[in-house]
């Protein structure tokens, strides 16, 4: 399950039964300009599912992608968690109107026809009913045709519909003013993306890093683990300052790259050493969730009390930190996180990717997962978990995941739209 809030994209045209909106770059009645906003959205056209788009304002809203089979098998249930999702509490500027499209991949027939109206019909109730937000558009794709069964299409709407090799189907790109987005990537690839992307090691630092891993620690175990948080919370403060700085300042010609001293090398490996440390366990692990999302302040009163180490009783505000502490883990904090970290914390993980071993790689996976599925992203979390278990089989941690998507669905952040990270990714950057 995927949800995307705030994607922003302008329509062009008429909506049927509707006014013209604005003009704009895209025609939402042509069957092609709808699968190239689909395919956008989601880095291609998913497999098996059922998508719903909302409409406002001449822009659409909110995205949510589904599972189709139990989408078919439970049509009224499913109708409502999208639309719970799409307009209910905490959607707003909840949408006026929604584009709908169910995608198959065996041929057309009357059965299914048949069942996918149904789940149209189940979804079109629901919407109308509780939220008022019309279904204008709706298209069937399967085996490589694509049908409009509200019949607003004369040419499109019998079996099996139009081939989509005859549309013209549109790239689109970005939104004036915005940099590129990685939705050209698909989400189903998301691990692979994220593990290929990884810079190779460095042989020198390698080396320097196993010496570093071999040397003793005299400092207590919640000595290390204070002292790994705040290695953590720098690497994350750099590379905000970095991205920054980055947006700021146009590239500088690319140079000879200066070799690092042997001084500098080492004391790289004793900051890799310092970073991996944190993903030794899960207890360690887990820290990060709350330091990416609340900051180090949050992270150290969870450590201070999941080791039982209280110098004093806890006042009202560190209560309410702990608090919210123990909620971020499920993104129900009731307030956004700090997306800007979160994006810091996985550019972290990639650059740690050659280096991690053993339980470093695989709590390394684990986070990445929380974290696509903290973003609505429950294809992308998927990936993750697939690759984890593909590689350490008895991941408890993967499972939790798994069972989180399919108990609670998307996560809270990211239904409430003004939390979640896709609307914080499409806020414009400020003329200053």
């Amino acid at each position: 399950m995927d949800a995307h809030t705030h994607a922003q994209h302008p329509l062009d045209g008429s909506i049927q039964g509707r006014p013209a909106l604005p003009q704009g770059p895209l025609d939402i009645q042509k069957p092609g300009d709808c699968l190239a906003l689909v395919r956008h959205t989601f880095g291609r056209l998913p497999r098996e599912s059922l998508v719903v788009i909302g409409l406002l304002n001449g822009y659409t809203g909110g995205h949510m992608r589904i599972d189709l089979t139990p989408a078919l098998r439970e049509p009224f249930s499913s109708a409502r968690l999208i639309a719970d999702c799409l307009a209910g509490e905490g959607s707003s500027p909840a949408p006026e109107a929604a584009l709908v499209v169910l995608i198959g991949d065996g041929p057309a027939s009357a059965t299914q026809d048949e069942a996918w109206r149904s789940c149209l019909k189940a979804l079109r109730i629901m919407l109308d009913s509780e939220y008022c937000v019309r279904i204008v558009q709706a298209w069937f794709v399967c085996a490589g045709h694509v049908r409009d069964p509200l019949g607003a299409d004369p040419r499109g709407d019998a079996l099996p519909g139009r081939r989509i090799e005859d549309l013209r189907v549109p790239t689109l790109g970005g939104l004036p003013g915005h940099t590129s987005r990685r939705e050209s990537q698909p989400l189903d690839q998301a691990a692979v993306s994220f593990l290929e992307r990884a810079p190779a090691a460095d042989p020198a630092l390698e080396v320097l890093l196993g010496e570093a891993r071999r040397q003793h620690e005299p400092q207590s175990h919640e000595g290390r683990l204070r002292r790994r948080l705040e290695a953590w919370d720098l690497a994350l403060c750099q590379q905000l300052d970095a991205g920054e700085h980055a947006s700021r300042t146009a590239p500088a010609p690319r140079e000879g790259t200066r070799a690092r001293t042997r001084q500098e090398l080492r004391a790289d490996a004793a900051r890799l050493r310092e970073l991996l440390g944190q993903l030794h366990t899960g207890f360690d692990r887990d820290l990060l969730i709350p330091l990416a999302t609340l900051g180090l302040d949050h992270a150290i009163i969870g450590l201070r009390h999941r080791q039982g180490v209280e110098e004093a009783p806890m006042d009202s505000a560190e209560q309410h930190m702990l608090r919210r502490y123990a909620a971020s883990f499920l993104g129900e904090t009731h307030s956004r996180p700090d997306w800007e970290r979160v994006d810091a914390l996985e550019a972290v993980l990639g650059d740690l990717v050659p280096y991690a071993r053993a339980a470093e790689r695989e709590n390394l996976l684990c986070l990445m997962a929380w974290i696509e599925w903290a973003r609505g992203r429950g294809s992308a979390a998927g990936s993750f978990i697939d690759r984890c278990l593909q590689e350490f089989p008895e991941n408890e941690f993967s499972r939790l995941i798994e069972r989180l998507m399919q108990l609670k669905g998307v996560c809270l952040w990211a239904r409430v739209k003004q939390h979640s990270w896709s609307w914080a990714r499409s806020a414009v950057p400020s003329a200053d």
